[in-house]
């Protein structure tokens, strides 16, 4: 009978939550058009279909940030439905409890965060990156001169004679000072030409320019190299615009997080931001189990008020809307390092659970 049960609240509670994602999400898809459409007018030769593609790209992105709510109102809609047709006082009068559907149901959605966070966050990220390629493609944002690869740190700088492609293994951070590690120097000309190449173990950006103490110079017209010491060119790059160009932690997969905290802290740059979404993302199924919990303790109760169905609703959806508020200041307080990592990103779900445990209690046995 339990397995029958189950079977029934666990497969009505996937449909309700499968519809409700899908038309959240064509929701937000549609005003995400809307905006992209606004800001492709200001510029020209911009495709409806690449707008389109822009749209679609986000969406993974969007759908990880609307997912509690999902939850919250999937919960909310089977509840309200389970009471309307009578189900739970039919239960009740056989000797199951409502713990018999709250308990699968808790574990569906705990194991629906760990599908979020583990199969859903790499292709979100690798959409992310997608977007911004392509957004810089049709030229809605300008391309970066920065960029972060596996062989190091490369960017390109414009100077008066031609452009010099700057690549270093190594990128260290210390009291606001940046050193370079296993420096290469390409001076192109206007033309992209390649001119002349610079190769030092070690270089410094100090007051507005890259210091380099030592180096290589080779020179591919005489076929020669030969040593010189302090160089010193004049560059835009600083400490501010290198932790800009940094990944948002919104935009990376779960799995890369460890290797990209070990990173920067070897660099001597603050990983708070990514430590605290990362731990978020640790919470973030048992966050979904505290949303289903609240959207229970509202509407799984019966009521036979008048309007006491629709207080109930709108009590759920401010108790919802006020723990996610919660999480996002603990979040703050996380990143100011005035909580711990672990309580800035598992302390809402910690507390809202047994609250919501207590009181579920109470209703249904006291």
């Amino acid at each position: 009978m339990k397995n029958i049960l189950t079977r029934y609240t666990l497969s009505r509670f996937l449909t309700i939550f499968v519809a409700t994602l899908i038309t959240l999400t064509a929701i937000i898809l549609l005003f995400d058009m809307v905006e992209l459409l606004r800001q492709a007018a200001k510029h020209e030769n911009i495709a409806f279909f690449d707008v389109l593609t822009l749209a679609l790209l986000k969406s993974p992105q969007m759908m990880h940030i609307i997912f509690p709510f999902v939850v919250l109102l999937s919960g909310m809609i089977f509840f309200l439905l389970f009471n309307r047709s009578s189900e739970l006082i039919v239960m009740r009068a056989v000797g199951m409890s409502a713990w018999n559907v709250l308990g699968p149901l808790c574990v569906l959605v705990f194991c629906l965060g760990l599908l979020d966070i583990f199969g859903f966050s790499p292709i979100s990220s690798r959409t992310a990156r997608r977007y911004e390629r392509l957004e810089e493609r049709i030229g809605m944002s300008s391309s970066s001169p920065f960029k972060w690869t596996e062989d190091g740190f490369w960017w390109r700088e414009n100077t008066p004679n031609g452009t010099s492609v700057i690549r270093a293994s190594q990128v260290n951070q210390n009291d606001g000072r940046i050193s370079l590690t296993d420096v290469s120097v390409l001076d192109l000309s206007d033309d992209d030409v390649y001119r002349s190449q610079i190769e030092a173990p070690v270089a410094h950006l100090e007051g507005g320019f890259l210091q380099i103490p030592e180096s290589l110079t080779i020179d591919p017209v005489q076929e020669q190299a030969t040593q010189q010491q302090d160089i010193s060119f004049e560059t835009t790059l600083t400490l501010e615009r290198l932790l800009e160009k940094f990944d948002e932690p919104q935009t990376m997969s779960f799995w890369r997080f460890p290797h990209f905290i070990k990173f920067l802290k070897k660099a001597g740059f603050s990983a708070r931001q990514h430590e605290v979404y990362f731990y978020e993302l640790t919470a973030f199924p048992l966050f979904l189990v505290a949303m289903l919990l609240i959207s229970a303790l509202f509407t799984l109760p019966p009521s036979n008020r008048r309007g006491g169905i629709f207080l109930r609703v709108l009590a759920a959806l401010g108790t919802g809307f006020g723990l996610y508020f919660f999480s996002r200041i603990t979040n703050v307080m996380g990143l100011n390092a005035s909580l711990p990592l672990f309580l800035a990103a598992w302390g809402p779900a910690l507390i809202a659970i047994p609250i919501c445990i207590s009181f579920l209690l109470h209703l249904e046995d006291g």
